[in-house]
């Protein structure tokens, strides 16, 4: 038996009174899941019957309400308490809000992001198309924390969510424990693991300096390997975001920022992100050193 939403807008009073309502519920049902078969049956058509009533009577209370004038603006008052909304919502009477669906969307990425250390979450909605997110634990700063974002996280919040057509991220706080050297293998992103192309050589870590930026071709692709200060490499597609020219001759200050040589866009190399129009990045790619080896592997077509 699923159990009602609770809406995150509402009062801290009412709402620790609905969940305590909704957690006695819940109760019920454990006892319930214990009796036999039809025991079970005879409670679950009860409570479809019930609820079908209850479900065409608020339809036709509905439909009177909204036909009489300012019923629709009374309407969405009432749908405003929390309780009359957890009705509306178990009953299917009303749509789950964006924020919930959002929230539904990051849940079914998470258990791939917590089996490597990492999180996401929701820090603001912008109505009507804009939401604010941030990677926590190991995907902040991780080298592949833009493939996270945009082949898990960002595919999950779009496909249960259309309406949303800005997907930005929030200040950084939390530190990455990725590991880099000899003998072992760096984090990558979890959406990145078991993609179609194998990994492919492409240098030694050691002839990739910390802070250091080099160009190489990998069979046909053009690619720029990034070493920050802790070690971490970092890779992306060799060419700037803006018209696409190469970046090995840019300059790569303390912070990690790089300014392309040609046209002065800057690009944060922790993550791929432009700092100077932030609607566009850098396209990164898949890596890890093994052995001492740093590979790379295409993760997109």
């Amino acid at each position: 038996m699923a159990t009602s939403p609770v809406p995150d807008d509402i009062g801290h009073r009412e709402a620790d009174t609905l969940t305590e309502d909704i957690a006695r519920l819940g109760s019920l049902e454990k006892i319930v899941q214990g009796w036999d078969e039809t025991q079970q049956r005879t409670v679950l058509a009860l409570r479809d019957g019930w609820e079908a009533i209850y479900r065409e009577c608020l339809r036709r209370l509905i439909r009177t309400v909204q036909s009489a004038p300012q019923g629709a603006t009374g309407l969405r008052e009432a749908a405003a308490d929390p309780y009359v909304y957890a009705v509306l919502r178990t009953l299917g009477l009303v749509r789950p809000s964006l924020q919930e669906r959002i929230e539904a969307a990051l849940d079914s990425v998470r258990p791939g992001l917590e089996g490597h250390g990492g999180n996401v979450e929701l820090v603001e909605l912008r109505p009507p198309d804009t939401v604010i997110l941030r990677l926590l634990g190991s995907c902040h700063g991780c080298p592949s924390s833009s493939l996270t974002l945009s082949d898990g996280v960002e595919k999950a919040i779009r496909d249960a969510c259309p309406e949303i057509c800005h997907i930005e991220t929030a200040g950084r706080q939390y530190a990455a424990t990725a590991l880099t050297g000899e003998g072992s293998e760096q984090r990558i992103s979890p959406f990145a693991i078991g993609g179609r192309h194998p990994w492919l050589p492409a240098m030694r870590l050691e002839d990739l300096p910390r802070n250091g930026l080099l160009a190489r071709e990998v069979l046909s692709d053009a690619l720029l390997f990034w070493r920050d200060p802790d070690g971490d490499v970092h890779c992306y597609r060799n060419a700037c975001a803006h018209l696409g020219m190469p970046l090995e001759e840019g300059k790569v200050d303390p912070a990690g920022v790089l300014t392309c040589p040609h046209h002065g866009f800057q690009f944060a190399l922790e993550s791929g992100e432009c700092l100077t129009v932030p609607e566009v990045q850098l396209e990164p790619w898949a890596v890890r050193v093994v052995d001492g080896e740093i590979q790379v592997r295409k993760d997109h077509d």
